[in-house]
């Protein structure tokens, strides 16, 4: 395996085949690594030893890596002997250390170094003037870092993002969401700050520990769209990947998100409204959302925040 350590692949790691760059997407990477193409030659602004690279849209990384494409799952499988680099963010953050990463990594102090990483486009040495900081923190830590946004934001040490910076989230996540619930779901998550004037995301991973929760990762049985409401039962695993939410429903046992816009969306004892694919997996069903990047015809709601924020008009005119 070509990597600086022995450690096994994981969810917001990159693998390098040639000069195709992939983002993991999965935990269960034993035969052949779950992926997603991101950038490729071609003009996008971004250079790397004298080659221009583009950020791909979801059918532009299915043209431009199609012999690595599984269209039952949906996803990029590349063969370990396929892989040229790994780049790990716990490994690699040294090496993304410039100003912005180190505003970052000290508001997050006390929480251990190697616990932390920096993903997308800074951990490959693709960075475009408009990156943001993808920011890792893993296992149980992140719920640490989550818990320091809450309180930053409240002391004011921290700035929520700012209308235009919610705009700008809103029109790249593409949701059938309306603006006013996506904006509801999205500030009570803590996972979107300011520090000085330097945005940042914090995502979560799981620590090599938990590597092999019971969580579906695998594509099921197709059976069709379909809108479930049902109340959640358990959040511990709804930032995780993909998003848990098992529900209270005669049939469904979960609803699975494969999209982050979706992560941390439902607590528990919430009504949830979800939109999206059915899929029998190991003889149980679940409501998948997100089987695409881009989000644009399923979504997943807490109808209980949605009255209470009174947001009545939550999905867009295009949607219906």
């Amino acid at each position: 395996m070509p990597s600086s350590s022995a450690k096994p692949i994981r969810l917001r790691d990159f693998v390098r085949v040639g000069d195709l760059y992939f983002s993991v997407v999965g935990y269960r990477n034993e035969k052949r690594v779950r992926c997603f193409l991101r950038y490729a030659p071609g003009k996008g602004g971004r250079f790397k030893d004298g080659k221009e690279y583009r950020k791909l849209s979801h059918a532009e990384a299915i043209e431009a890596g199609r012999e690595f494409f599984s269209p039952s799952e949906g996803i990029f499988r590349v063969d370990y002997s396929r892989i040229d680099e790994v780049f790990k963010p716990e490994e690699r953050l040294m090496d993304v250390m410039d100003a912005e990463v180190e505003k970052v990594v000290s508001f997050f102090s006390g929480i251990p170094e190697n616990q932390m990483g920096v993903t997308g486009s800074r951990l490959i040495g693709l960075k475009s003037n408009e990156s943001d900081v993808d920011f890792i923190i893993y296992g149980k830590y992140w719920f640490e870092g989550r818990e320091k946004i809450k309180k930053g934001i409240e002391r004011k040490k921290l700035l929520e993002p700012d209308s235009d910076t919610w705009e700008f989230i809103y029109r790249k996540r593409k949701p059938p969401l309306s603006y006013d619930a996506f904006i509801a779901h999205e500030r009570r998550k803590y996972h979107r700050a300011f520090i000085g004037n330097t945005y940042f995301d914090l995502l979560y991973v799981r620590g090599y520990g938990e590597l092999d929760k019971p969580i579906p990762e695998k594509t099921g049985e197709k059976l069709g769209k379909m809108k479930v409401i049902a109340e959640v039962t358990d959040d511990t695993s709804i930032f995780d990947y993909p998003a848990y939410y098992p529900i209270d429903h005669e049939k469904i046992k979960a609803v699975l998100s494969y999209t982050h816009t979706y992560a941390g969306q439902v607590f528990k004892g919430e009504v949830a409204e979800a939109y999206g694919v059915l899929e029998e997996i190991n003889g149980d069903y679940y409501l998948i959302v997100g089987t695409t990047r881009e989000t644009d015809d399923e979504y997943l709601v807490s109808k209980t925040l949605l009255e209470r924020a009174g947001v009545k008009e939550y999905l867009n005119q295009n949607f219906y």
